[in-house]
């Protein structure tokens, strides 16, 4: 059974640092956002890609393809998850990049399990927020849409102003002791590793996610509590 999730994959990056778009890379046998894409489809009941480029992903079936609500001129982070969360059908949604295929299905089930009505749930990384692999309710767009015409981007600058709830880095080692799950694919260091890591494990990846490969359109064969900022005074955010 599906969650009344929208799974939200940003694919509007400028790929700088790689130099070609990282939606399209191959990985295996298929392109990196077909892994991304097929595994939030197992767990959600929407998947919606958000893109400068509608075009480029024929390839994708059952996803919902919007293109950036503002013109930041920016390709900015915030921007996609702003247009993903305002677009999806659901009150929440799970945000990824496109480049980070090493999903593990158990951390986003442990995080699916300790939802509690938070504006936000988000990994906690040594001292630092993962904030593209998040779940975020649609109480969060007007203050989403306030950093934005501030132009300000940063993407955790609106936690300040909701009630953000994390899951501790140790809890997260017991179901991905290496946390393969947050790599991103930002140059060909980080793609070389990806793809010596897809070599040993694709087979239990595929297994652990869907049985079998997500198919084609067209080739279907192929706690301590924390307080964050001073609006969220009388209410604590929790990590476990």
């Amino acid at each position: 059974m599906k969650h009344r999730i929208t799974g939200v994959i940003l694919a509007g990056g400028a790929s700088k640092r790689m130099g070609r778009n990282k939606a399209q890379l191959p990985l295996g046998d298929r392109r990196m956002i077909e892994w991304v894409a097929g595994a939030l489809d197992c767990l959600f009941d929407e998947v919606l890609i958000v893109t400068h480029h509608p075009q480029s992903f024929p390839m994708l079936d059952n996803v919902r393809i919007v293109q950036d609500l503002v013109n930041s001129g920016n390709r900015s982070s915030l921007v996609g998850l702003y247009t993903g969360l305002y677009h999806a059908r659901n009150d929440l949604i799970f945000a990824v990049p496109c480049d980070m295929p090493l999903l593990n299905r158990a951390v986003i089930e442990h995080m699916i399990e300790l939802l509690d009505g938070e504006d936000v749930r988000v990994p906690l990384i040594g001292s630092h927020f993962q904030p593209l692999h998040a779940f975020y309710q649609k109480s969060c767009l007007p203050h989403m849409r306030r950093y934005i015409d501030r132009e300000n981007y940063k993407v955790i600058r609106f936690y300040e102003d909701v009630l953000v709830r994390t899951v501790d880095e140790k809890v997260l080692r017991q179901f991905d002791p290496e946390l393969n799950c947050f790599v991103n694919v930002n140059g060909s260091n980080e793609y070389e590793m990806v793809q010596e890591i897809w070599k040993e494990r694709a087979q239990q990846w595929c297994h652990e996610w869907m049985k079998k490969p997500p198919v084609r359109r067209r080739e279907m064969t192929d706690d301590n509590r924390r307080s964050i900022g001073d609006s969220q005074r009388s209410r604590q955010n929790t990590h476990f």
